[in-house]
């Protein structure tokens, strides 16, 4: 393997650990939509002086900008619904599990990224493994409403993918593109929050500020290595890749939030360490 995939690989699997942790602060928000807005306020600021040291990106790159804006944000709105109406081990797993496929199957179509029989072998068995993590223990049952949303939220994830994988190509810079991406889903998220919560926005603002703070570290780093990643290499691995966050997702989730992890998750992580490692050979 060239160095280039090897270190698309590393950015991918550390993108996907930083994904895992910021869905677990999310969770762990007062008021989830008030949380993220302030958090990617934060990212903005924090980015702020590059768009000042940085070219402006070209009009080729801001018609994915503002696509993206709009996906990001109906990304967001589900996976808050999704986290409102279930357990992280049961959404997570969802929001995460479908996005492979379907990445690949957009970046096929859009990109002209076409996936070998072993790639798409791999692929589906990623994702059907992933998936196998949501489903209920014996004697659980599933909550349609909350379902519904984390494959909403898997919808926008494997949209965004392809998208911004398009614009940081164009943009020709990843920290350009990842500046001006935080700078919008700011706008949107907070506009959404002021709308939605009113005058109590500031206080609510404040009691969520130190683990935005937080959790804003998270955001930078999954974000800025996915775009990183997907600059370097196709969309399908990358995309894959990330999505080994719900390995960690569950660990975490099982460690912080006492939610079950047990031995049927433990195999699924198997199966989906054996299915990306059929990817990558695709």
């Amino acid at each position: 393997m060239s160095e280039t995939p090897l270190i698309a690989l590393a950015a991918a699997l550390g993108s996907a650990l930083a994904h895992a942790f910021m869905t677990l602060f999310t969770k762990q928000a007062r008021d989830m939509l008030v949380f993220r807005a302030v958090t990617m306020a934060i990212c903005a600021l924090a980015l702020s002086p590059l768009l000042i040291l940085l070219p402006f990106p070209p009009w080729e790159a801001w018609r994915f900008l503002l696509l993206g804006a709009g996906i990001i944000w109906a990304f967001n709105m589900a996976m808050i619904a999704a986290m409102q109406r279930g357990q992280m081990n049961l959404v997570y797993p969802v929001m995460r599990g479908a996005a492979p496929a379907l990445a690949g199957l957009f970046a096929a179509l859009i990109l002209d990224e076409p996936l070998s029989p072993l790639a798409i072998a791999g692929l589906s068995a990623a994702s059907a493994a992933l998936i196998a993590f949501a489903w209920p223990e014996r004697g659980g049952a599933p909550k349609a409403a909350a379902l519904a949303f984390a494959l909403s939220a898997s919808v926008m994830t494997a949209s965004y993918t392809v998208n911004d994988a398009s614009g940081v190509r164009a943009a020709g810079s990843a920290l350009s593109y990842l500046s001006w991406f935080f700078v919008l889903t700011a706008l949107t998220l907070g506009a959404t929050a002021l709308v939605r919560r009113g005058d109590a926005i500031i206080a609510l603002a404040r009691a969520e500020l130190p683990r935005a703070a937080a959790s804003s570290v998270f955001n930078i780093t999954t974000y800025g290595l996915a775009l990183y990643a997907l600059s370097i290499a196709p969309v399908a691995p990358v995309a894959a890749l990330r999505e080994t966050s719900i390995v960690f997702g569950a660990i975490l989730a099982a460690l912080v939030l006492k939610e079950p992890f047990g031995m049927r998750r433990a195999v699924l992580a198997v199966v989906l360490a054996g299915a990306l490692a059929l990817l990558q050979l695709g």
